[in-house]
């Protein structure tokens, strides 16, 4: 194509008015599109490249009545628009556009328009790229005539047969280029009031069920009737039709029944059959004149209807090829942003996101099985809801007394969470939606409380909200009760979702409700939900499947549920799960990865009316799909990402465990340096003691260097047993526990008490029952745990630690239990404790050893070792070993 090609979008249904452009602008260098309707028109606009846009001014969306010429220049105010109109001045102040001009459609006025708006002055060929509508030709053989473009360029019909033949082929091929259902069916029916002089026509087609007619395009009928006007197909004239095929032609015979209580003079209705099925009903009435109905005007309506079956046809198929278009490029997209990130923060509201786009729903969420638990976990919900007046969540104030409290301080807001003094209604909500705080903001109107703004937080919120911005929440609210009250804010309701966004943004929250009271004031409504939760494993709000195991069975048979007008037929588990959407309309359809179910994705629908189709069920399933490898794209990155942290830890606590044995090595070696002079002052001691009297001064004072060279040989013996390496060939002995724990207090004992720590010791005087283990590995549990217990009681009042041991003869074990009154161990992690690399401790200050150490001693000696903790009442440790196990009874 020529570099300086100019194209140019053409808007009209007129055929007339396209050939005109076309023949105007013949010998310009310009490249024309058609579009023949006003959705054409936006969809071409929307997806290409146009230099200016040539439009019929009198074109109008059917369905709201929006001009199409005003309408495209709101699309793209960077290029000249050229509406066409016998009267320009039709066009008023054009909807405030300054690239709107409008002229007469006659060439000249046309090419000089367009010249001078592309700023052309070297003529050049045309080349016409106007998509071929795929559609059936209507009467090509009929003879040349004028095209009507509107009702009021048809010809007089009360002219002889030949015109209004004419009249019928012009519309016929006038129809071919028409393909906006819309356009076709005000067209079909201004043609047949016009062809019978009638004083009413319609157009009746099937609703979804099949059971009644429709009327989908009037003329001459009453706006306030036309709203609501629909038959019954089983008793009445139009039903009668649309289930024979026939036509029914009734004149003169007093008032006739269209429906309940609209009464004709005359009327006269022939089906619109398409391939052997009638797909609608067009009829003609006299409702006030006496005039009738013949054959004559039968013959041109069923000819007409022909010619309108194939054109019906035609703009369906248009619309629903656009319509796959538009899901397919949608579809598209949404796998381009699922597939945007690997992290699983951004993937799983990407999900939900993209489910409400692109299937045009208020509500998605994802849930994962968890087949070890039998469990379905949620890991994403999105909220984008508004329900009508009275059908939303009940917030029952009896069981939810933090609510009621708020509403009755209406001053403030009110922050719950779960802890202890949480009450058990509002833990129970917090624990079922999996949110770990609310926060309760009333809405106060005048001096009357009317309902509250409910923030939800799934983790602990970072900052506390000020009190500005609990202002402004208050006047965000009062502003989306305001939009509530309007019914046009209920089916186009973006403006109170902007609203709801900065409200969580400006509170932190993960999502909000508003919520009303009942006039008794015993209850609350939800009105709007708006937002999204993404959960981590530990806070999952899930579904026991082993209680519900219809809907587990549903999961494994990797089925789509679908949420019916007559609950009567879903099971229990399946209805609940359904019901937990609280929307009208819910579809769950499974979540696969490698051809085994992974959980459910289900996005659901709230608004009256909405049924979830099996297209929607299709697109669902479409998205659900991307939906699986994006998630487990991001689980690998996830479990990649997780086991490099782990191999990082474990690689420093290697290298610390090595420093470790390294000071063990040093110690022994110093404990070895230090025992030989200590054996010389403890020999020598003993010699010069025997020398001196009792009574002397000396005498004493050798005496306690004899006696600190013991303690200090012990010190050393005792380090060289402890730093000695494990030989696991190493045979059991004998041991006294007694005596193990007896050295290791002698060891510690000053290092703890130092620290104003109290040793309750409690061992028998009396010799107990030996056990049989390594020499030297007993004494590293007693020292683990002593230490353990100095390290949670560093900075508590009235610290004490205890160690006692003592022998059940019954159960012929020996049993020791080393206790602290510290701050106990968290629930949370009591479990943990045990495991290798575990720890509590700042980096450099534990390797998470010790436990993992003690409890593999125990078991090597036969024994065990538990834990029990109380939050505030310390912790205790029960070590028990069997006194017969390895060697001969005593």
């Amino acid at each position: 194509m020529n570099q300086n090609t100019k194209r140019i979008l053409v808007v009209a249904s007129d055929y007339g008015l396209i050939r005109a452009v076309k023949e105007a602008l013949t010998h310009l260098s310009i490249t024309l599109q058609i579009g023949y309707s006003h959705i054409d028109g936006l969809y071409a606009l929307e997806n290409g490249d146009f230099d200016a846009v040539v439009v019929d001014a009198l074109m109008v969306n059917h369905r709201d009545g929006q001009s199409t010429l005003v309408r495209l220049s709101q699309l793209n105010h960077a290029i000249p628009m050229i509406g066409l109109a016998n009267d320009p001045a039709i066009m008023g102040d054009k909807g405030g556009a300054s690239n709107i001009s409008v002229v007469v459609p006659s060439e000249t006025m046309i090419r000089q328009t367009v010249t001078l708006a592309l700023g052309l002055d070297a003529p050049s060929p045309v080349v016409d790229s106007a998509p071929k509508p795929n559609t059936k030709t209507l009467a090509e053989s009929a003879p040349p005539a004028p095209l009507p473009s509107s009702s009021s360029d048809m010809p007089d019909v009360t002219a002889n047969s030949a015109e209004k033949l004419q009249t019928l082929f012009a519309l016929s091929r006038s129809l071919t280029e028409v393909l906006d259902l819309s356009e076709v069916l005000n067209r079909v029916v201004e043609a047949a009031r016009r062809l019978t002089n009638a004083e009413e026509g319609m157009i009746l087609l099937p609703g979804d069920e099949g059971g009644q007619l429709y009327l989908r395009a009037k003329v001459g009928i009453d706006v306030e009737v036309a709203r609501n006007f629909r038959v019954k197909t089983e008793d009445t004239l139009a039903g009668q039709v649309f289930g024979s095929g026939l036509p029914v032609l009734i004149g003169a015979q007093g008032p006739q029944k269209v429906k309940t209580e609209y009464l004709v003079n005359a009327l006269l209705y022939v089906p619109i059959n398409y391939e052997g099925q009638c797909i609608g009903v067009l009829g003609v009435n006299n409702k006030s004149t006496e005039a009738v109905f013949d054959p004559r005007h039968q013959d041109l309506l069923m000819n007409l209807a022909a010619f309108a079956a194939i054109a019906i046809e035609n703009a369906r198929i248009h619309e629903e090829t656009v319509e796959h278009t538009r899901e397919l490029q949608t579809l598209v997209e949404a796998s381009q942003v699922l597939n945007s990130s690997l992290s699983l923060d951004k993937t799983l509201p990407n999900i939900c996101e993209q489910l409400i786009r692109v299937v045009n729903v208020n509500y998605a969420a994802v849930h994962e099985w968890d087949k070890a638990t039998n469990q379905l976990r949620t890991t994403a919900r999105c909220f984008r809801t508004v329900w009508n007046s009275g059908h939303g969540p009940v917030i029952d104030l009896s069981k939810r007394l933090v609510v009621q409290y708020a509403l009755e301080k209406s001053t403030f807001p009110v922050i719950t969470r779960r802890d202890s003094s949480t009450p058990e209604g509002e833990v129970e909500f917090l624990n079922r939606t999996g949110v770990d705080t609310i926060q309760i903001v009333p809405i106060v109107g005048g001096d009357q409380v009317l309902g509250i703004i409910q923030f939800s937080f799934v983790r602990p919120p970072i900052n506390s909200t000020a009190s500005d911005s609990l202002q402004r929440i208050q006047l965000m609210t009062l502003e989306v009760l305001a939009m509530l009250s309007s019914q046009s804010n209920l089916s186009k309701p973006q403006g109170m979702f902007r609203v709801l966004e900065n409200a969580n943004q400006l509170i932190g929250a993960d999502w909000c409700e508003v919520a009303l009271l009942t006039p008794d004031r015993q209850s609350l409504v939800t009105q709007v939900a708006l937002g999204i939760g993404i959960w981590a494993s530990e806070s999952q709000p899930y579904i026991d499947l082993f209680r519900s195991p219809d809907l587990a069975e549903s999961i494994k048979a990797q089925s789509v549920i679908v949420r019916s007008s007559d609950a009567s037929k879903m099971t229990n588990g399946i209805k609940q799960f359904l019901e937990m959407t609280h929307c009208r309309s819910a579809v769950g359809v499974p979540l696969i990865l490698r051809g085994q179910p992974q959980g459910i994705v289900v996005f659901a629908d709230s608004r009256r009316g909405r049924v979830l189709n099996e297209r929607d069920i299709d697109v669902g399933r479409a998205v659900a799909a991307q939906a699986s490898t994006a998630l487990s794209n991001s689980y690998l990155l996830h479990d990649l990402e997780r086991s490099f942290r782990e191999l990082k830890d474990t690689q420093e606590r290697l290298v610390q465990t090595a420093r470790l044995s390294a000071m063990g090595e040093l110690a022994a070696a110093v404990a070895h340096q230090i025992n030989n002079p200590l054996t010389t002052i403890m020999v020598d001691s003993e010699m010069m003691l025997l020398d001196e009297s009792p009574d002397s001064q000396n005498y004493k004072s050798l005496q306690a260097i004899h006696r600190a060279g013991k303690r200090a040989s012990g010190v050393a013996r005792r380090l060289l047993a402890i730093s000695r390496p494990n030989d696991p060939e190493s045979p059991p002995e004998r041991i006294d526990v007694v005596e193990t724990i007896q050295g290791v207090l002698s060891l510690v004992k000053a290092h703890i008490e130092r620290d104003h720590i109290q040793i309750i010791a409690q061992l028998p005087d009396e010799p107990l029952p030996p056990v049989w283990a390594v020499q030297g590995q007993l004494d590293d549990i007693w020292l683990n745990l002593l230490l353990n217990a100095h390290d949670a009681l560093m900075g508590c009042e009235n610290a004490q630690l205890g160690i006692s041991a003592s022998y059940t003869p019954d159960a012929d074990h020996m049993q020791v239990l080393v206790w602290d009154n510290g701050p106990g161990i968290p629930k949370k992690i009591i479990e943990n404790v045990f495991k290798p690399f575990f720890t509590t401790k700042p980096v450099g200050e534990g390797t998470g050893l010790g436990l993992h150490i003690c409890r593999q001693t125990a078991e090597r000696a036969g024994g065990s070792i538990t834990v029990e903790s109380t939050a505030g009442k310390g912790a205790r440790f029960l070590v028990l070993l069997p006194v017969k196990r390895g060697g001969n009874d005593e």
